[in-house]
């Protein structure tokens, strides 16, 4: 080996001990950046074959990776997707029971109670006026209550709409980006440049994407490539990616894949994490909470109409809008009631004033069998109130369990990654001051190279002179 060698090993170790301290101080430096994986630099020594010997000749920067475990990431986006959608959830389930919350002397119950009580009052003193107008009022409460309520269950179904859409842009522009990242890490790779800042950047992409759609990330070429697909369906495919759209209505919401601009949509059946969870909020309990309400409503209506038809006027004490399949929003006390309250319907037989006043009182109270549907029983109107408020409470109880569990889980994982992948800045200090010792060593064996030169050239073959 040529003397001139240790400059070069001395040289190698220097540039290598820079470099590793390069990379050690872009840790430090991205110690609270979002999502930046802790990056490594993999030290390999430099070897030559001379005269069927092999010997060292310094050592260098075989590779720059970051410290990431696919398992642990794969396992926090599922868990972080179901958090998601239980988040969701809960939120919309606090706007739900804000909306039907029950203050004191101004809810559902008491309003039933109210009408409820005019119809005693009036079966008491059937030739009443005053009866009469208190009971015709508290008809309109009854119907102004009930359509609120329907009009602010109404206006939480178009803010989720509205959330869903929104959240539909933005996971198309995610799945670009994710694609375009796909890109240029194949491009750094095969230029054998590092490209551990570009990972993490689309990691933090799949992150989010995931928790807003609840789908499967999978590598390709040694993780350089990433598919990502929602129930099946990919949304990114190395450098390719494929839109969804949603359309909504009243009742429920539809999610569909598009494999071309030109191409048929195809419905995606399975969908999680936020936008799941928002049509799950809203299907399941928003527009199945609207349903219970208006068939409560409208059992109200038919059961009191029923009675009320069979009076001298022969005429109903609730009317819907002409054509209406429903009756929240299209229902109301008779304008003709409202004008003249003595067309109330009071008493069938004169000689027992306010029989029929009695009678839909007792219906109100106890429920009756369902003019419409024979065979069928309509429980007790209150009755069905309370039950309806139960079982809201019981979906609140299961969703805030769920968020409890998820929470838990999904902060025990991300303690784990960041175990893994986070940045310790004291280790990373303790790293850095071992670096600068070997590069303060290879300093020193260029020092001493340099010297055993000048001694070689200057200081040898002085004898006998």
């Amino acid at each position: 080996m040529s003397t001139f060698s240790m400059f070069e090993i001395g040289k190698s170790a220097l540039i290598a001990s820079k470099r590793t301290m390069d990379v050690t101080s872009h840790n430090i430096a991205n110690a609270a950046t979002p999502g930046y994986s802790r990056q490594d630099a993999f030290l390999e020594p430099l070897i030559q074959r001379q005269s069927q010997m092999i010997s060292g000749v310094g050592v260098r920067v075989a590779d720059i990776r970051r410290t990431r475990d696919i398992f642990v990431d794969a396992v926090l986006r599922n868990e972080s997707g179901r958090e998601a959608a239980f988040l969701v959830q809960q939120e919309v389930l606090d706007h739900v029971q804000t909306a039907v919350a029950e203050p004191q002397g101004n809810s559902i119950r008491e309003t039933i109670d109210s009408f409820w009580s005019a119809w005693q009052d009036l079966s008491s003193d059937a030739d009443s006026p005053g009866a009469r107008a208190q009971l015709m009022e508290r008809g309109r409460s009854l119907v102004d209550m009930f359509n609120h309520l329907g009009g602010q269950l109404d206006s939480v179904t178009e803010d989720i709409d509205i959330h869903i859409e929104s959240l539909v842009v933005r996971v198309n522009d995610l799945a670009e980006r994710v694609a375009g990242l796909n890109v240029e890490i194949a491009r750094a790779l095969a230029r054998q440049e590092p490209a551990a800042d570009l990972m993490d950047r689309r990691d933090l992409l799949l992150d989010e994407l995931t928790e807003l759609t609840g789908g499967t990330v999978s590598f390709s070429g040694e993780g350089n490539n990433v598919r990502f697909s929602i129930g099946g369906f990919p949304i990114v495919d190395r450098d390719k990616t494929y839109k969804i759209e949603v359309s909504t209505s009243p009742t429920g919401t539809e999610f569909k894949w598009l494999s071309s601009p030109e191409g048929a949509p195809q419905t995606m059946s399975s969908i999680g994490g936020r936008l799941g969870g928002l049509k799950t909020a809203k299907e399941q309990l928003v527009v199945d909470f609207k349903h219970q309400l208006e068939r409560l409503f409208g059992d109200i209506v038919r059961s009191v109409n029923s009675v009320h038809i069979q009076g001298d006027a022969g005429i109903p004490f609730f009317v819907q809008d002409s054509g209406a399949l429903a009756y929240l929003g299209f229902t109301q006390v008779n304008p003709a009631i409202v004008a003249d309250q003595s067309l109330i319907a009071a008493t069938r037989n004169p000689d027992e004033p306010g029989d029929m006043a009695l009678e839909i009182a007792d219906i109100l109270a106890d429920g009756c069998d369902d003019p419409d549907n024979p065979g069928e029983t309509i429980l007790p109107f209150i009755e069905t109130w309370i039950a309806m408020m139960g079982t809201l409470g019981a979906k609140a109880q299961k969703v805030e369990t769920g968020v409890t569990t998820q929470g838990l889980l999904v902060k025990e994982l991300r303690n784990r990654r960041d175990s893994i992948s986070g940045v310790s800045v004291d280790e990373e200090v303790a790293q850095l001051i071992r670096q600068q010792h070997a590069f303060s060593a290879a300093s020193r064996v260029i020092t001493v190279a340099d010297e055993v030169i000048d001694t070689i050239i200057n200081r040898m073959g002085h004898a006998g002179r």
